[in-house]
């Protein structure tokens, strides 16, 4: 038994040998593959690969902490605004290309098809941008067809040809963006430009652009689509990656491609530029809040300051104001500065319970004010609500992105419940301290009110107006000065995002020459020979040796090549030819396995007519004869006669069947032939029971007869897997040749009839090679002669090994 490697590596052999018959074929098939892709690469629309490089400003954690105590420490919570991943991730994120994409105008793509190239070939069509020869305007109160391309020829400066024609097209309202309805849909015909061009499925215009050049625009082949803005921003963002340039580098590496490199590069340069202004916005929302609210507090302050001032200058003119003695002067000081201290502290307490209720309704936001922007200078409240801030944006940036199984999600979630009570705690316990304040002040109030009550009442009246104008004048200095300093902090601070490298040309992306050339060779070469091997395993038949060898452990005892030639008796009229040395090659392989004996039965079958056990047995004997051997050749085929007399120019019609019934002796039935020591014994007239007459004693009589007269009984015998004839005649051979005809006989029907005489334990079988078109080279360095006598060429030699 042979091992797997034997049997693959036969394998391979054989196909490759099947392949070499028809490599004429691949070679053509190569040669068209490859003119295809030079053709291809020559006269298809390239795409274009843009690339940029920018700097992210990635913010490392923080831990804020005052003591081992420290709740913050305690927890060690970790502060990261932005991760590099994550700002990837919003680059690439569908609102902000979506965005991008709304500010390119392309709701319209326009196409010109390469110049000669007809325009059914669409891989030939280049995008057009901003260079276009003519503009479409959608009306987008109308319903408009998308993703269709119309096709437009421009007649001259005024007119031109547009025609279109689909099925079940998606219409879509451009407001909104979305599909209404499907419709068959088609135009055709001659417009003016600018003229209003509407059915009941579309409704543009068409103007000539500043790019028209009558020279290369005039007749030419070109297009547009109507597009879907939502679908335009998801194949951009299939066209767009981003890589990092190193694992400890920020840098980004941003790439797009494109049918045309102006989209390309516009489109990144405007990506970059709205990545950096949307985290500018983000950075700058605390102090855009900050600034909101303290101009609504100056507006009211300043209401009251101006109603302040006109009465304090009204009572002036109207009264003499008496001075105030010492005492009393003394008393209103200390109860101007207690009033002052509690409305301070009452302001406070607004904020600060304006600051829980606002905590209250935006703890999961990012939009929570800080105490800082409400003059409450806390900044262990400051740092916990900057953190929650932080990690609620950072929550919502993932959580944006679909990134819910995020591990860092978790520790989000655990950080901001955990800050939520700390920031809860703290303002509980500062506005119950607060209150506590102004019921002191409150009462110390009370007393000095006490004691200023026996003062004028046109001086309290005049004191009284005196310290509301100062206080909100106090106020509304304050406000401004926080006002300044939010607005420094939004002007000091920096984009996230610094380009390194702006948008530039970048190669060719595709067609990429070599991968081309690559497939139209795998191409040119796979579909030739995948036709062969496919048509080989529809036919399923037996090719070669190997094919064999896979299926029965009987030996080949002999090859015979292809006859080229019209006659059945190629020993006789071509004894020179490579055929003919086959059959003495195999009549050479005989003597052996006989061991050189004599006076031996050799037996020939096959599994269906027309595998040419009739021509080997014919040829078989013819060689024996040649070599001097005394051969009789049997026709014992006795349901089918063969072509003894066209062969051997004998007509009698007596032979076996008249022998095996006694009405003919056995050398009334021995015909001799023209070739010498050959005679053959014709198989008669079809008897109407040949089964019988094979089993019958007579035929043993008559094998052994012959026997004694000849040194070679060639026996031609049915298809042995017709009729049991053949198998009858086996019990009287010392050699049964089965002949398997190559590319003709399918291997079932040899693996049924090989495998059914293993199976009989039948000995001395051996199978002949009919019809090798690979062994037609011949055996040796003889000059093989044609059937005029001129020399036919040289043949390396060959040695059969079976």
């Amino acid at each position: 038994m042979r091992n797997s490697d034997d049997i693959l590596k036969n394998n391979m052999i054989a196909v490759m040998k099947d392949l070499l018959k028809y490599w004429h074929l691949i070679a053509a098939c190569l040669v068209i593959a490859i003119i295809s892709g030079s053709f291809y690469l020559k006269y298809s629309a390239k795409t274009y690969k843009a690339s940029s490089s920018i700097l992210l400003r990635i913010e490392r954690a923080q831990n804020f902490g005052r003591g081992s105590d420290d709740i913050l420490r305690a927890f060690d919570f970790m502060i990261q605004d932005k991760s590099f991943q994550n700002e990837i991730y919003f680059i690439q994120s569908l609102p902000l290309i979506k965005e991008v994409v709304d500010d390119m105008d392309l709701r319209v793509s326009y196409l010109m098809q390469q110049g000669g190239i007809p325009k059914r070939f669409t891989f030939s069509r280049q995008t057009l941008y901003r260079d276009s020869p003519f503009i479409v305007i959608p009306n987008e109160d109308h319903l408009q067809p998308i993703n269709m391309e119309f096709h437009l020829k421009i007649l001259d400066e005024e007119k031109f040809h547009l025609s279109a024609e689909a099925e079940n097209v998606a219409l879509m309202d451009l407001k909104s963006e979305r599909t209404i309805t499907h419709s068959d849909y088609s135009i055709d015909g001659t417009y003016r430009f600018g003229s209003q061009i509407d059915n009941n499925n579309s409704s543009f215009s068409i103007v000539l652009s500043s790019s028209f050049i009558p020279e290369e625009h005039l007749d030419k082949d070109l297009f547009f689509r109507i597009n879907n803005l939502n679908q335009v921003a998801a194949s951009f963002k299939g066209a767009l990656s981003i890589d990092a340039r190193g694992i400890e580098s920020t840098m980004a590496e941003l790439s797009f491609k494109s049918g045309n490199i102006n989209i390309a590069t516009t489109f990144l340069n405007k990506l970059i530029d709205a990545y950096i202004d949307a985290n500018i916005e983000e950075a700058n929302y605390m102090a855009n809040r900050t600034i909101e609210h303290i101009d609504r507090q100056l507006v009211d302050v300043s209401d009251d300051l101006s109603l302040s001032e006109q009465q304090l200058q009204n009572l002036k003119s109207a009264q003499s104001v008496m001075n105030i003695e010492e005492k009393a002067q003394n008393v209103y000081n200390e109860l101007h500065a207690s009033r002052n201290l509690r409305d301070e502290a009452q302001r406070r307490l607004n904020y600060l319970q304006q600051l829980n209720d606002h905590f209250v309704q935006y703890k999961d936001s990012s939009a929570i004010l800080a105490p800082s922007s409400l003059g409450l200078p806390d900044p262990l409240l400051n740092n916990l609500i900057q953190e929650l801030t932080t990690l609620n944006s950072e929550k919502q940036r993932i959580i944006s992105q679909d990134q819910l199984r995020n591990p860092r999600l978790q520790t989000i979630d655990i950080s901001i419940e955990t800050l939520k009570n700390a920031i809860s705690d703290n303002l509980t316990f500062t506005i119950s301290t607060t209150k506590r304040e102004i019921d002191d002040l409150n009462a110390k109030i009370n007393e000095l009110n006490r004691e200023f009550s026996e003062l004028p009442s046109t001086q309290r009246e005049l004191l009284g107006i005196e310290r509301r104008f100062n206080l909100n004048d106090a106020i509304y200095t304050t406000l401004l000065e926080r006002r300044i300093q939010a607005q420094i902090i939004k002007a000091s601070k920096l984009p996230d995002a610094k380009v390194i490298e702006p948008p530039r040309y970048a190669g060719v992306a595709a067609p990429i020459p070599v991968l081309i050339l690559f497939f139209s060779v795998f191409m040119g070469a796979s579909i030739p020979s995948s036709f062969i091997l496919l048509k080989k395993a529809i036919a399923n038949r037996i090719s070669n040796k190997e094919d064999i060898k896979q299926i029965t452990a009987v030996p080949v005892i002999g090859s015979v090549s292809h006859n080229e030639n019209h006659e059945q008796n190629v020993v006789k009229h071509y004894p020179r030819s490579p055929l003919t040395e086959s059959f003495h090659i195999l009549r050479s392989n005989l003597v052996y396995f006989l061991h050189g004996k004599s006076n031996k039965i050799i037996l020939v079958t096959s599994s269906l007519p027309g595998e040419g056990k009739s021509f080997t047995a014919i040829n078989l004997a013819s060689s024996f004869a040649v070599s001097k051997n005394k051969t009789v050749l049997v026709e014992f085929d006795l349901r089918n006669p063969s072509k003894f007399p066209d062969v051997f120019d004998a007509n009698e019609l007596v032979g076996v069947s008249s022998h095996l019934i006694n009405k003919a002796t056995l050398d009334e039935i021995i015909i001799p032939s023209e070739i010498p020591n050959l005679d053959i014994i014709q198989s008669g007239q079809i008897p109407p029971n040949p089964i019988e007459l094979i089993s019958s004693s007579k035929t043993t009589e008559m094998l052994e007869e012959l026997k004694k007269r000849y040194e070679y009984i060639i026996l031609d015998t049915p298809p042995y897997g017709l009729v049991t004839d053949a198998f009858m005649l086996m019990h009287y051979s010392d050699i049964k040749l089965f002949v398997a005809r190559l590319g003709y006989i399918k291997k079932k029907a040899f693996t049924l009839n090989i495998e059914d005489i293993e199976d009989k334990k039948i000995e001395n079988l051996y199978i002949v090679l009919n019809d090798d078109k690979e062994d037609k080279l011949g055996y040796g360095k003889y000059a093989y002669m044609k059937k005029n006598g001129k020399s036919k060429g040289l043949f390396k030699k060959k040695i059969a090994v079976f």
